[in-house]
């Protein structure tokens, strides 16, 4: 039951991080963005152990839809000209997994692919990045299951950092891309040459009408 309202309720970020769909996951991404389009994207993700059958990447039903492991990573770099896995780790206990990867790309249009490849959710210009983090998320839900869900998984939380060479704005939109103020619980630095956003992933369950942001650099 879990597991389906949750793929109802969310739309895909990224090919590889699906981290709301099919298993709880909480995920931080830093963004290094060079002058010319080109920097550095590093992410970790916690996957929770407690919920498994988490899909298969490319019809292999052995192999998780969420890279886990390094061939996970290496199998999907290769679909990605010119990007670069500089490093990877996973620590696992009882509870999670634990990955961090770090990986360069040589412009804009790679990072966009990294983030969704079929370029739905994750839309891009020279200096402007677009990401639809929720679709419409109007539907409500049992305040039981929500509770029950936040006993698992209210330490789980999603977070980005972006940094650039010059002065940069982050702006919060919903699912349709219109402007809205920061969720109630989401810490956020909207300007400056550091920009960042913060919120739970059970605060992102509960916002109506989508959560998207844009970065313009």
């Amino acid at each position: 039951m879990i597991k389906r309202i949750i793929k109802k309720s969310f739309i895909v970020l990224t090919p590889f991080i699906i981290f709301l769909f099919n298993s709880c996951l909480g995920l931080s991404m830093d963004i290094q963005m060079n002058r010319d389009g080109s920097g550095r994207l590093t992410m970790t993700y916690r996957i929770s152990s407690s919920l498994s059958g988490i899909g298969s990447m490319d019809g292999n039903e052995l192999m998780p839809i969420i890279p886990v492991y390094r061939a996970d990573w290496d199998r999907t770099i290769e679909k990605l000209p010119g990007v670069k896995l500089v490093s990877y780790s996973n620590r696992v206990n009882a509870r999670e997994s634990s990955v961090n990867v770090v990986l360069d790309f040589p412009n804009i249009q790679s990072l966009a692919a990294l983030l969704d490849s079929s370029g739905e959710t994750v839309t891009y210009s020279q200096n402007n990045l677009n990401m639809i983090l929720i679709n419409d998320n109007s539907q409500r839900y049992d305040n039981n299951l929500i509770a029950l869900m936040r006993s698992f998984y209210d330490d789980y939380e999603f977070s980005i950092n972006f940094s650039s060479q010059s002065n940069s704005l982050l702006t919060i939109t919903d699912g349709g891309g219109n402007i809205i103020n920061k969720p109630a619980r989401a810490a956020v630095t909207s300007s400056g040459r550091r920009l960042s956003f913060s919120i739970g992933i059970m605060d992102l369950l509960e916002i109506p009408g989508g959560l998207g942001l844009s970065i313009n650099w």
